[in-house]
């Protein structure tokens, strides 16, 4: 499963890559586990928005791994008795919080 994060102020985001071994996806669809870095090197900055067409944002390698347990209790269709099933996540940064939004309802 591949965990992609654009809550760049998260401290588990490398890059755009989750580097935690699993995280709950509560059932309003936010990230649980979100634990706040309060300095972030320079280029955990980087603004996508801003110069996306002009200069490629610096991102982590695919990172496949099936270790990677995630943990859902919204109601989804890759939620699979508490377990979320999909191949791969992106976690958003919406309204200063960390939103699942892979999220398909069932």
């Amino acid at each position: 499963m591949d965990l992609k994060c654009k809550k760049l102020d998260c401290k588990y985001n490398n890059k755009f890559s989750c580097t935690r071994e699993g995280i709950l996806v509560g059932k309003d669809c936010l990230c649980k586990d979100f634990d706040k870095e309060e300095s972030l090197p320079a280029e955990q900055k980087q603004d996508v928005s801003k110069d996306m067409f002009e200069k490629e944002p610096k991102i982590y390698p695919y990172r496949h791994n099936k270790k990677i347990c995630i943990q859902c209790k919204a109601p989804c269709i890759f939620n699979k008795e508490g377990i979320c099933k999909s191949n791969g996540i992106t976690i958003m940064d919406w309204k200063k919080a960390p939103l699942c939004c892979t999220f398909m309802k069932k």
